[in-house]
């Protein structure tokens, strides 16, 4: 169904993982297509580097039918706290400064984490923020809610992360 257009397989290294025949055998096909049709087809690879790296040695032609390698590197804490209010401004909501300064923290904090997942991870604790806003507020007499109350997420409604995975190492200087 590619043909003439873009494969783009996200967690590719999902098919390699545990030894699943089948996805042993979806990557070989997949070879085999990139091969034949290399003129009317991209096939594009995405996932976290070092896991991508064990997915190329997976397959001995894999590697070598992969002509650009394009890294991205995570997105800054700032980055992040665009994102984020961007993301709510879109749902209609507000993010008061202290929590825009506590997701400034909570965005630190969660890049330092193994399984930090970037723009998803803004989405997760958004979604997270919105069902603790509206527990907080079932706590407020009904009449007394404003806009504002109902359009405004607070500090005390984001979460901070569980720190549970190691540290990922950085390299190089940071400030």
């Amino acid at each position: 169904a590619a043909r003439g257009g873009i494969l783009f397989i996200d967690e590719a290294y999902s098919l390699v993982e545990d030894n699943r025949t089948y996805g042993a055998e979806a990557i070989n096909t997949i070879v085999q297509e990139m091969e034949n049709y290399r003129d009317d087809m991209v096939v594009i690879f995405a996932g976290y580097p070092d896991r991508m790296e064990e997915f190329l040695q997976k397959n001995p032609g894999l590697r070598s039918r992969i002509a650009y390698h394009v890294p991205f590197a995570d997105y800054s804490v700032e980055e992040l706290c665009s994102i984020a209010a961007l993301t709510a401004q879109k749902k209609g909501l507000h993010l008061d400064d202290r929590a825009q300064e506590k997701l400034a923290f909570v965005f630190e904090t969660a890049r330092r984490q193994a399984d930090f997942g970037n723009g998803r991870y803004v989405r997760n604790i958004l979604e997270k923020a919105k069902m603790a806003q509206a527990t907080r507020l079932l706590t407020k007499d009904y009449e007394s809610l404003t806009q504002e109350d109902i359009t405004t997420l607070c500090a005390e409604d984001i979460e901070m992360p569980e720190i549970a995975a190691p540290a990922r190492p950085r390299i190089g200087f940071s400030a």
